[in-house]
């Protein structure tokens, strides 16, 4: 029951962040699903950076950062919500660009974060 619990303040955490990060960028940005690939780009780097800074040497860290505040914080679900309305409107370009930038950019800024949190 303790690890239900953990995860579930994690994600508590992570979704209000995550809803946080889009009213914001609402009122800067028209692009389109802008919010969603900021937070998928930050989850990335989070998810890489906490891995080798706490998880990879306390991984009772992993319940509570990983799956709950960062599992919340990224959404997949959305990423695929957001490229079919793109097939919907057909707008083929800007689905590959999106894609591109989540799931390459994702892996890179993953990959910075795992240096940057001490890989070698």
């Amino acid at each position: 029951m303790k690890k239900y619990i953990i995860i579930s303040c994690g994600a508590m955490i992570g979704a209000v962040s995550r809803y946080a990060i889009a009213l914001s960028l609402a009122a800067v940005t028209p692009f389109f699903f802008t919010a969603t690939l900021v937070v998928n780009l930050l989850g990335a780097f989070g998810i890489g950076f906490i891995f080798q800074k706490l998880v990879a040497r306390n991984p009772l860290w992993h319940d509570f950062l990983i799956t709950g505040l960062l599992g919340s914080f990224t959404t997949f679900s959305l990423l695929t919500y957001e490229n079919y309305m793109l097939v919907e409107v057909g707008d083929l370009l800007a689905l590959s660009i999106y894609l591109a930038i989540n799931l390459f950019g994702g892996f890179m800024l993953a990959f910075l974060g795992m240096k940057s949190g001490g890989a070698s």
